[in-house]
């Protein structure tokens, strides 16, 4: 008897460790699952504002859909684009959403995703023309034409022609080089822009620069000054007023439609910004992927219109 005893009790225990086995090997199937509802985002610079606002958004709209957000920073460095988006890689994140720092240069991080096989959604930026990258979706605004708007505005506010500082972003940079190539397209020739320098959308920088700048061309040498983005243009005009020079340097453009950018317009201290709505491109691109995740066709992209903000109508955008 106790010999049946034991082999019923060995089998009992065998039956409860398969058992046990099985839920495990759920469990880690579970996890698994889990696993693959994360998206990596690599943001060009968090220090940035309107960067800043666009990715509470869409860590917001992450946990409104169920995913989870894994966001780097790229402090606006190609090399720390690299070494995070293979450290997401390494992790095995199901999809990656890239902003592009540098037209070419971020080339070498989406390869990596692309070798990989994750699906890459590239949001805002952009690579260069004819880039060698595989995506599944762009998400984002056509920089060029908020260049162009830049450029219709200042045709407006200067029909009799004048001479403008023109503060750009980062050379290379897609956001950059297509604002860049807007503006150019639409300025009127007897528009001159007197200096054009590189202030890397740092307001700090821009009002260093502009400082320089103002000892440089006495009053009445200079009429406008427009800017690749708000933070360099507040920048700007915060040297303009400080030197007195409001009165002849009237026109002050930027782009993004942030909240002290529209402020500034508010307070006489901007002339007018290109809006691009930052967060809901952001919020876009997370429901984009999570549409790709669930297995829908996607579009091969989603492109989100501009809005040109002034006095006139700045009170709608506070």
């Amino acid at each position: 008897m106790r010999k049946h005893a034991w082999r019923r009790n060995i089998a009992a225990v065998a039956t409860i460790l398969v058992t046990v086995t099985g839920v495990a090997a759920c469990g880690s199937d579970d996890s698994a699952d889990s696993a693959s509802k994360t998206v990596g985002f690599s943001v060009l610079n968090a220090r940035d504002p309107d960067l800043a606002v666009m990715t509470k958004a869409m860590q917001a709209q992450a946990t409104k859909d169920g995913l989870d957000l894994s966001v780097v920073d790229a402090k606006g460095e190609t090399s720390t684009e690299l070494t995070q988006i293979e450290d997401l890689i390494t992790k095995k994140v199901s999809a990656i959403i890239m902003m592009p720092i540098d037209g070419k240069g971020s080339q070498a991080a989406a390869k990596r995703v692309n070798e990989a096989g994750i699906p890459l959604f590239i949001l805002s930026t952009e690579f260069a023309d004819g880039a060698d990258v595989e995506k599944k979706s762009y998400i984002g605004v056509d920089d060029t034409e908020a260049g162009r708007m830049q450029g219709d505005y200042l045709n407006e506010q200067l029909p009799e022609g004048g001479k403008m500082i023109y503060l750009v972003g980062t050379y290379g940079a897609s956001w950059t080089d297509r604002r860049k190539k807007g503006f150019m397209e639409k300025k009127n020739d007897n528009i001159k822009i007197v200096s054009e320098l590189q202030a890397n959308g740092d307001r700090a920088e821009a009002k260093r620069i502009t400082e320089d700048l103002l000892g440089k061309f006495p009053k009445g040498e200079v009429n406008a000054l427009v800017a690749h983005n708000d933070e360099m243009a507040i920048g700007a005009a915060q040297a303009i007023k400080e030197a007195g020079r409001q009165g002849d340097i009237k026109i002050i453009v930027g782009v993004d439609g942030t909240a002290p950018g529209v402020q500034a317009i508010a307070d006489g201290e901007m002339s007018a910004t290109v809006l691009q709505r930052s967060a809901e491109q952001g919020q876009k691109a997370v429901d984009v992927v999570g549409q790709s995740l669930d297995g829908e066709e996607v579009d091969a992209s989603y492109t989100l219109p501009f809005k040109l903000v002034t006095s006139e109508n700045v009170a709608d955008f506070q």
